[in-house]
């Protein structure tokens, strides 16, 4: 059995022993795709959970959101936070200890890695905004889970993984491109694998497996799939964390079809490096 047939395997086996999610987050799913669904329903939800009530309370209060006065019940924080951010970080948060426990090697430093993830979501969302499209807690969510596939490899094939993130060093090449060449499959595939497992809705799945490539994802998620690719980017250059990746992969085309200026470009990215003490704090409540 070659390595891509094993890291497949890994994942999409059911007797393996990749981390289910908490039937929390399946509720929260179902309350996603219910347009009748009510802020009391989704606090309802949460206040079932005490881990996830602590970190919304804590995250509502964070840095990160800088609301003035204190948020002491579920509701006010939904209010503070945003409803489909809620959603989106409910789920965030329990992917997050889902992989906490597995995740101690030295392949990738994953502190940095989440760091780079939640900045990623803050991007994709602040491009959402600029470019007119809807902003949802899946957009946000898709740059927080998109690179899942990283953690896989780092805790379940650590020596494989090493070998390649040093090759991408002396290579200078794009991690995602390394990965294909030495594993037969990149982490964003992957990524999609595991949402797959879990019963992610297309919304969240298609652009995360395409963020490296967008052009290729079905038309109905294409644009959050190049709204991800074009975050990613900028988390790079605003050095955002880390992904892994020593090279910033070129994603001109993907701006322009876009339709971002060169000059919003530089905008956002100086912006994110003013927000990274935030999306420090942020790290920090969900952990």
């Amino acid at each position: 059995m070659d390595i891509q047939e094993k890291i497949e395997n890994l994942v999409r086996d059911k007797r393996t022993q990749i981390p289910t999610l908490p039937v929390v987050v399946n509720n929260i799913l179902q309350v996603a795709g219910d347009e009748s669904t009510s802020a009391k329903d989704l606090a309802d939800i949460i206040i079932r959970d005490q881990a996830i009530a602590n970190k919304t309370l804590k995250l509502a209060n964070s840095s990160y959101y800088g609301f003035s006065s204190k948020v002491d019940s579920i509701p006010r924080a939904i209010a503070v936070i945003g409803f489909n951010e809620v959603i989106g970080l409910t789920i965030g948060m329990s992917v997050f200890s889902a992989f906490n426990q597995k995740a101690s090697n030295n392949t990738l430093d994953m502190r940095s890695l989440w760091i780079h993830a939640i900045g990623c979501g803050t991007a994709a969302k602040e491009i959402s905004k600029r470019t007119g499209s809807n902003v949802t807690e899946q957009i946000f969510l898709a740059g927080l889970l998109h690179d899942m596939g990283k953690v896989i490899l780092s805790v379940y094939f650590p020596e494989e993984y090493k070998t390649v993130l040093e090759e991408v060093k002396q290579s200078q090449t794009p991690l995602f491109r390394k990965e294909k060449e030495m594993l037969g499959l990149d982490h964003a595939l992957l990524s999609g694998f595991l949402m797959e497992r879990w019963n992610f809705p297309d919304s969240l799945l298609l652009p995360t497996r395409f963020h490296h490539s967008s052009t290729a994802c079905p038309l109905e998620y294409q644009r959050d799939a190049m709204i991800i690719e074009v975050a990613d980017c900028l988390c790079q250059r605003a050095e955002i964390g880390n992904s892994g990746n020593p090279v910033i992969v070129n994603v001109g085309n993907t701006v322009k079809e876009l339709k971002i200026t060169h000059s919003t470009i530089e905008t956002l990215v100086k912006e994110l490096k003013k927000q990274l003490s935030e999306i420090e704090a942020f790290f920090e409540v969900i952990t």
